[in-house]
């Protein structure tokens, strides 16, 4: 019964003849653009890297209570608080490693893997909120 259609399985040779034809372009069409495929691969990959980048590098500016009061800040005001942020700054930025600093967070973010065991490393912006609860400043986004 198979055998009177012409093939094994009742597919007509005809059919057969098209479906070849079919295989056959379809596997020229991938050999021609497989550099237009690599390519977009590469340059979705490269694009994907530079925003994750732009996510990892945003820098926050700490928040601080502008009414908040120390013993450090004798007048409690926010007079000086410009002058004491890019203070703060340029020491934490002058005595760390942008890479080194950049590891250390990658740590902190992983310790979760072990069970949040190992103490947290001190980054840039831990010693820059530091610097400024040192002048006396009310830093609320430690």
């Amino acid at each position: 019964m198979l055998e009177k259609h012409g093939t094994k399985f009742g597919v007509s040779s005809m059919n057969n003849k098209y479906f070849k034809l079919h295989i056959e372009q379809a596997n020229s069409y991938r050999k021609r653009n497989k550099g237009a495929v690599i390519f977009s691969k590469i340059l979705i990959g490269m694009a994907s890297l530079v925003a994750l980048g732009f996510l990892i590098s945003c820098s926050t500016t700490p928040i601080v209570d502008s009414r908040g009061k120390s013993s450090a800040n004798i007048k409690g005001d926010m007079n000086r608080y410009h002058d004491d942020l890019h203070t703060c700054k340029s020491i934490v930025e002058d005595n760390t490693s942008y890479f080194w600093d950049k590891s250390k967070v990658l740590y902190n973010n992983l310790r979760w893997r072990v069970l949040w065991l190992s103490p947290k490393l001190q980054t840039r912006t831990d010693l820059l909120n530091n610097c400024l609860e040192g002048r006396g400043y009310s830093v609320i986004n430690k």
